[in-house]
């Protein structure tokens, strides 16, 4: 008796890298659930380019796959790029677009003001934000958050204390230049907000290379809460980002569209404040 073999519907998955461990758990975590229901997942990374992204994203409509989840580095996307019928669901950030194409993050800027009230608490104000690389220029809200935090206790937000990476080197590595730039220009710096848990260990190596430690000299929180900001040492308190029910949202949202089923426009997933030692 021949068996046959019947090849599974596919759905694609774009991430800006996946050697982020953010973006990496999501992609792992919308794979596995995609399976679980029957589809098998291609997962192709933008490397933050933004042509790469756009090329992928025709790729993915040209093979014919069922639908897309996308965590996106444009700032708009183009109206001729995709067509309308093909299932998209944004993850984590969301372009500009003429459709209504369904989005599942979390609230940056609310985690942003409650990580900046927090510092501020412990009784900081020269507060640096890292808020990550995006492909292409875009007002981020995680530095919406930032300087509504401050401009609330009465601090006057300075551009010169928003750091952003040129997406050319490793996270930890163009951390750890632009801290060590900061500290050169002779900026005074109570506290650190990082876009990732590698970013955070690069600000641990920059204030260490000048003679400053975290906490006693600078407190530092990053996003994202993987199992290394709770090993290093000290422990970096990080907001938890909740990835895995954010992929798992997100591919019930797209299973949903490919269904013709009706669907939230947004969804937010909750992000926690995990208070550890780099904050004490």
């Amino acid at each position: 008796m021949t068996e046959t073999n019947t090849l599974r519907p596919t759905v694609g998955i774009v991430v800006p890298t996946v050697d982020n461990s953010f973006f990496s758990r999501l992609a792992d975590c919308a794979a596995g659930c995609l399976y679980e229901a029957g589809y098998d997942a291609l997962i192709l990374s933008s490397a933050n380019s933004a042509e790469r992204e756009k090329e992928h994203l025709r790729t993915l409509a040209a093979a014919g796959v069922e639908g897309i989840l996308c965590v996106s580095g444009l700032s708009a996307l183009p109206d001729d790029l995709l067509p309308e019928a093909l299932p998209l669901v944004w993850m984590d950030r969301r372009p500009a677009s003429k459709r209504e194409i369904p989005f599942v993050a979390n609230d940056d800027q609310a985690a942003m003001a409650e990580a900046t009230e927090y510092l501020i608490g412990r009784g900081c104000e020269k507060i640096v934000l890292m808020p990550g690389y995006l492909a292409e220029t875009r007002t981020s809200p995680r530095v919406t958050g930032y300087e509504e935090a401050l401009r609330a206790h009465g601090l006057t937000p300075d551009p010169a204390y928003i750091l952003n990476r040129p997406g050319k080197k490793s996270s930890e590595e163009e951390t750890e230049e632009l801290v060590r730039g900061l500290m050169g220009r002779g900026m005074a710096v109570d506290a650190i907000i990082t876009s990732s848990d590698r970013a955070a260990f690069g600000v641990v190596t920059a204030l260490h290379r000048v003679g400053l430690y975290v906490p006693e000299d600078v407190k530092l929180i990053s996003f994202d809460n993987t199992p290394y900001s709770a090993m290093a040492s000290p422990a970096i308190t990080a907001l938890d980002r909740n990835p895995r029910l954010l992929a798992e949202t997100a591919c019930r949202r797209l299973l949903d569209v490919i269904a013709g089923q009706p669907v939230p426009h947004e969804t937010i997933i909750p992000v926690s404040l995990c208070r550890r030692d780099s904050t004490r």
